[in-house]
């Protein structure tokens, strides 16, 4: 059964065709770098797509009861805002 397997992946192999990397056509050349193009796009729409996703809920999450940290108030000052909640009392 085995050596039956070999034969036929044998045969298979043999039966395609292989081109060189120098003999693929133009037409496939083009194609594949205006996929690779397509793809890339893609990638940095997702990248867009995560970050202003992560900006929206941030925003959602800041419309409740919050206020922006004073100068002194911070710890390590960062470019970004700092927000701290409002302490809500256990009901």
């Amino acid at each position: 059964m085995n050596q039956k397997a070999r034969e036929l992946q044998s045969q298979a192999s043999e039966s395609r065709v292989t081109l060189p990397s120098g003999d693929i056509p133009d037409l496939i050349k083009r194609k594949t770098a205006a996929s690779y193009r397509e793809l890339e796009a893609r990638k940095s729409r997702v990248n867009q797509l995560e970050k202003l996703y992560m900006e929206m809920s941030l925003n959602k999450e800041l419309q409740g009861q919050k206020r922006k940290l004073r100068e002194d108030e911070l710890v390590c000052p960062t470019s970004k805002p700092v927000y701290k909640w409002r302490s809500e009392r256990k009901r």
